[in-house]
């Protein structure tokens, strides 16, 4: 997998021999966080099979320049696929494309590739079924996730949507909702189409009659495991329909295929933007890591860097976009940061064994593998900040490497690794797993109110007595490392002792409070007594901190805590 930047846009080449490569449209906002792990894998396999690849992100979106809020963002998508085209008929010297469309890719790629004759195939994976169905979608995810949050004191009113700290302005909205396959997606003749859905409506059938009456040809299939995926990142992949996909790309393939190979990809690329540079990477060997480095765009005034971890399984951008965010704007401030996946997360390549990358303890060696890297090209006053299972990683890292002079911690829901908090892990999977398998027109809907709030009462005190069964767990797993010598208590002294700076971060209400007071008293209190550590509770927030007002708030305290 290489770096590429391509009039501001990132993104990242998986070479292979051949002449017909395949360019992958991905999702946008919360959706690309859930789906961009399984994009990858599935770029990956596709170049396997001999099939350059060409993953990107939008303008404004992801790693590239710009903000997803900002004017003119449908055409500038529309555009971004076409550049793509070029670019990877360039880069890797293909003759022919094959497009791959998912979600808001899916929903744009036919207008994109109208009136070009270098795309034979497309693939739709889960498309919507017309701009103002996408919007109607987005509002529905806008409102689930956001349900919980309340409006900011302060914050200024935002026109447009925003679902999961993702925003679509007023005017991308209009534009989306104008937006269907009609004279705008004329389909070219010829087209070999897959269509694959977890359920097909009348514009699909519609599209899919076009491409037929051109001379094309299509194929249906059913999306399994799209809802569950789509469900939160951590969830994983459906490996039956990625082998689908694969099965009908590399088919075509194997009956075009060439003996070209790619164009050499020069070894450094850079995208420049408003007071920052940015140097996407992959670093190592297997597995190897997807990285970007950003630096200030005139010298750095500190000699310090911030290296940013996956918060769960949150692809490198962060959630709400907020590891780019923040990157920039300490870039603005003169420090430098990394942002990374670990193994198995978001684009980077995943162990052969088994793992369990949030909270494997193993995995701190491949934050200190980054540390290596950070340390061999100049930067000797290392930060390493993380998130939730970021936090966990960054710490056990820094007890591993006294390089990291500088820890932030952002709402650890977990200090030490053991069952209890396994079987917690597992529940909420098997939690989620069942939320999104349950189907909308759900027959318990319509049973008598008695009945529903019975079994809600039944459910409820079953979540209480395991959470108080887990609860006790964890307690007492405590007092028997606390009785070995191995508490965190003891961990975090010898940190300190050391001179490591230590900056704890928790959303107000947060669980991660419950943590805390595990470890170090109630309210933290023997934390709060430590030399060199420093806490800031952040009020009106979620656990990813994905309000504006949050995420700006802690990249404030991230700035105040190095200066």
């Amino acid at each position: 997998m290489n770096p590429i930047v391509f009039d501001g846009r990132v993104g990242w080449i998986h070479p292979a021999q051949g002449d017909v490569g395949v360019v992958i449209a991905g999702a946008q906002g919360f959706e690309d966080l859930c789906s961009r792990r399984f994009l990858t894998v599935l770029a990956g396999q596709l170049a396997e099979a001999g099939m350059p690849v060409l993953q990107f992100d939008y303008s404004g979106c992801g790693n590239s320049a710009g903000d997803h809020a900002e004017p003119g963002r449908l055409s500038a998508w529309i555009s971004d696929i076409g550049a793509a085209i070029d670019c990877l008929k360039t880069e890797a010297s293909v003759r022919n494309v094959v497009v791959i469309g998912f979600r808001l890719g899916a929903l744009l790629a036919p207008v994109a590739v109208a009136g070009r004759d270098d795309v034979s195939r497309m693939a739709l994976l889960a498309p919507p079924a017309s701009g103002k169905g996408y919007v109607r979608e987005l509002i529905g995810l806008s409102r689930i996730v956001d349900a919980d949050i309340q409006p900011h004191p302060g914050q200024s009113d935002f026109d447009g949507v925003e679902a999961s700290g993702f925003r679509s302005s007023a005017e991308t909205i209009e534009d989306l909702r104008a937006l269907a396959w009609g004279e705008n997606a004329i389909p070219p003749a010829g087209l070999d189409l897959l269509l694959m859905s977890p359920q097909l409506g009348a514009a699909h059938e519609a599209f899919a009659s076009r491409v037929v009456a051109a001379g094309g040809k299509v194929e249906t299939k059913s999306f399994d495991g799209y809802t569950q995926m789509m469900s939160r990142p951590s969830h994983d992949y459906p490996r039956s329909s990625l082998s689908e996909i694969l099965e009908w790309a590399a088919g075509h393939r194997e009956r075009e295929a060439g003996g070209n190979s790619p164009a050499p990809h020069p070894d450094m690329v850079v995208l420049d933007g408003d007071g920052y540079r940015e140097r996407p990477l992959v670093l190592g060997s297997a597995p190897r890591i997807c990285a970007v480095l950003c630096t200030p765009a005139e010298p750095p005034v500190t000699d310090t860097v911030v290296l940013l971890l996956n918060a769960g399984a949150i692809p490198h951008i962060g959630a709400a976009r907020s590891a780019v965010d923040m990157a920039r704007f300490l870039a603005g401030n003169g420090i430098a940061s990394m942002r990374a996946d670990l193994p198995g997360l978001g684009q980077s390549q995943a162990y052969a064994e088994k793992r369990t990358p949030l909270y494997d303890e193993r995995t701190s060696q491949d934050v200190i593998r980054i540390v290596d890297w950070l340390h061999d090209n100049g930067f000797r006053r290392i930060c390493v900040a993380g998130l939730c299972a970021g936090a966990f990683q960054a710490f056990h890292a820094a007890r591993s490497d006294a390089r990291i002079h500088d820890l932030v911690l952002v709402n650890p829901l977990c200090f030490a690794w053991d069952s209890s908090y396994a079987l917690h892990l597992e529940l909420s999977n098997i939690r989620d797993r069942a939320r999104a398998s349950l189907p909308a027109d759900d027959p318990q809907a319509d049973q008598p109110r008695s009945s529903g709030q019975a079994k809600a009462l039944a459910v409820n005190l079953v979540k209480s007595t395991l959470r108080f069964s887990l609860e006790s767990a964890k307690t007492l797993s405590l007092l028997w490392k606390r009785s070995t010598g191995r508490s965190v208590e003891a961990w975090m002294r010898d940190l300190t002792r050391r001179g490591t700076r230590v900056l704890v971060v928790s959303s107000e209400g947060d669980l991660s409070l419950q943590e805390i007071a595990r470890h170090f008293g109630p309210d933290g209190e023997r934390l709060k007594q430590m030399s060199g550590v420093s806490t800031a509770l952040i009020s009106g927030a979620n656990h990813t901190l994905t309000p504006l007002h949050a995420r700006q708030r802690l990249n404030e305290l991230i700035r105040q805590f190095l200066s």
